[in-house]
């Protein structure tokens, strides 16, 4: 760990995420830097947290350990931690394309499916990883699994992680209970076993869940429950009751949607009219977002899934799977602004801000 933080990294411009909110922004800064001890000066993520404005530290702390547990080629790494003042600084790897939502959002009618299968393929070894610890990760996201610019793909965010292994006597358990308040950030990628808080609790195949959640959203171009009416209580009973996302292609696309379709959608039906996914990738979707456990696939069953034959043959080599996904990245690449550079991390830190759901179900969040 340096010495002198200031002499050790550069702050270059202040980052802000696609999906970040203004409560979010009261706690925390996102600032793009570059290590100047390093000889190519590479870049990185510091994350700013002002710790005055936080009432529960727990979850920066449990995130914190969990870092330092992990070592995998896929999971996002903890370069640096330190404190000035009463601002928490975590330095993190430089992912240049942002995460899955940045790229939607600067693509809001989809990726195409060769990349997808590229993203989908690393983020599985990382949760296989974490899967051989018998750690449930719990927060796949497409907010969380970021793209570097060498086609690496990392899996972070790990405060909502938790163990199968009971920490009352150690024994490794098939199911587990814990429901969280916290969780209902995820809902929108949350299994529907995790959702139903009920005695048969869930497992590992509830990350599979998640990400073929985020596999469709890549796809379609934004998630298949948001902006729902009644928001989070109607995705809630639209899980409960069995809904499955899809992918939207020209397979898919029915009369009654081109007759609801207006000049607000129209281009986006358009899309959906030239677009034809493999039969491959719908077996893929499907195999993920079953609402029954018995139907949904392992993780080792989604290894050898038909949808990475490419992947896998590529894997042999990793420099060629790199260089392939490398290649898919360039139709994405877009010029970023870069603000006037800060060249001290003290100074910056001193301005730094104090479907049918009629059914009933007995649901104990509260929104």
């Amino acid at each position: 760990m340096a010495n002198n933080f200031n002499l050790t990294y550069r702050i270059i411009d202040k980052l802000k995420r696609s999906d970040s909110n203004e409560k979010a922004d009261q706690h925390s800064r996102t600032y793009l830097i570059s290590n100047q001890n390093e000889q190519n000066e590479e870049n990185y993520i510091l994350r700013l947290i002002n710790l005055e404005n936080l009432t529960n530290l727990s979850e920066f702390i449990t995130d914190i350990s969990w870092y330092k547990q992990f070592n995998h080629f896929n999971l996002m790494s903890l370069k640096d931690c330190f404190l000035i003042d009463t601002k928490l600084n975590l330095v993190k790897p430089y992912a240049s394309f942002g995460s899955c939502a940045d790229l939607l959002n600067s693509n809001p009618f989809g990726v195409c499916e060769r990349l997808i299968a590229h993203i989908m393929w690393q983020t599985l070894q990382a949760i296989r990883y974490l899967q051989d610890k018998h750690i449930l990760h719990r927060g796949i996201a497409s907010k969380n699994i970021y793209v570097c610019d060498d086609g690496r793909v990392l899996l972070d965010d790990f405060s909502h992680c938790i163990s199968m292994i009971s920490p009352f006597d150690g024994k490794l358990r098939k199911q587990i209970f814990d429901y969280t308040d916290k969780l209902k950030n995820q809902l929108l990628y949350l299994a529907p076993e995790i959702i139903y808080q009920n005695a048969d609790g869930y497992n590992l195949k509830s990350d599979v869940y998640s990400l073929g959640m985020v596999a469709c959203e890549l796809a379609n171009g934004s998630n298949s429950y948001r902006n729902m009416t009644y928001g989070n209580l109607n995705i809630l009973y639209a899980k409960i009751q069995g809904s499955e996302p899809i992918l939207l292609d020209e397979t898919q696309l029915t009369d009654e949607m081109i007759e609801l379709c207006d000049s607000n959608n129209s281009s986006y039906i358009e899309e959906i009219r030239k677009r034809k996914y493999t039969k491959e990738f719908h077996s893929f979707i499907k195999s993920c977002v079953s609402t029954r456990l018995e139907s949904r696939c392992s993780l080792d069953e989604l290894q050898s899934h038909a949808f990475f034959k490419f992947q896998k043959r590529l894997s042999r080599d990793r420099n060629s799977l790199h260089c392939d996904m490398v290649k898919l990245l360039e139709t994405y690449k877009k010029k970023r602004p870069i603000n006037k550079e800060i060249n001290h991390l003290e100074e910056t830190s001193s301005n730094f801000p104090t479907t049918d759901y009629n059914e009933k179900r007995n649901l104990t969040w509260e929104f």
